[in-house]
């Protein structure tokens, strides 16, 4: 659903919008005419996708932020506030994966595997929902893991933050349910990202599946018609378990 000739653009944030899958979301967005606030902590890669937004007929602002940081986080929606009244959607695709047994695994690994694919999702979605509350049809938008929904060995700390974001997604739709502000998680496999890269050099390239992929999704969630919404949705490699 693309809005008509003369309306307004969606105003959107995405995290994690660097590289990889929130850069998919934000040229997703942007090819359909969205004013995307691009949130990361490496402005480098924040100006390239900019260039790129707006190379895809969108229009873009940029913010160096540490969503960990509630106050920092604060001041993505102050730049939002810059651009207009309200947000139409929120996609949190911000994370960090890690690959190691739990006898490996410290203290700090869970509590920052926590911190990245969990807490963050909590502090954007509650700065975000006094602008949330002033759209037409607002979305919040979780990126997930098919591990949350799976068990597989060696990633407890990654699958237990992924699996409290789930949650957290589901107990956030039903809260937000009378408001008509849909909140929705994407599950995908393993993605063709860096993250996937880093973590797992030697990776099967049939395994992973295109970024763009989970973009789609995001749209389609998004353009939902306002008090519609759906379940998880899981997207993967037909040879990923």
């Amino acid at each position: 659903m693309d809005r008509g000739q003369g309306a307004e653009p969606l105003v959107t944030v995405v995290t994690g919008a660097g590289q990889g899958i929130g850069r998919a979301v934000a040229l997703k967005l942007a090819a359909h005419g969205a004013h995307v606030v691009l949130v990361g902590r490496t402005r480098g890669k924040l100006e390239a996708v900019a260039a790129e937004v707006i190379a895809a007929g969108g229009s873009a602002t940029v913010v160096e932020a540490d969503v960990t940081q509630a106050d920092q986080v604060q001041r993505v929606m102050d730049a939002v506030g810059a651009v207009a009244p309200h947000l139409d959607a929120l996609v949190n695709c911000v994370g960090e994966a890690f690959i190691a047994t739990l006898d490996d695994t410290t203290e700090a690994d869970f509590d920052r595997l926590l911190t990245a694919n969990l807490k963050t999702a909590y502090l954007t979605s509650r700065a975000a929902l006094p602008l949330l509350r002033q759209s037409a049809n607002a979305s919040i938008v979780n990126v997930v893991s098919k591990v949350a929904l799976a068990s597989h060995g060696t990633v407890t700390a990654y699958t237990a933050a992924k699996a409290g974001l789930l949650g957290f997604t589901h107990s956030l739709s039903d809260e937000l349910k009378p408001e008509e502000i849909r909140a929705v998680a994407i599950c995908p496999g393993a993605v063709d990202t860096p993250m996937r890269w880093a973590a797992t050099p030697d990776y099967e390239r049939h395994m992973v599946i295109d970024p763009v992929q989970v973009a789609d999704l995001a749209w389609y969630v998004i353009t939902l018609p306002r008090g519609a919404t759906t379940g998880d949705l899981v997207v993967t490699s037909m040879y990923y378990d």
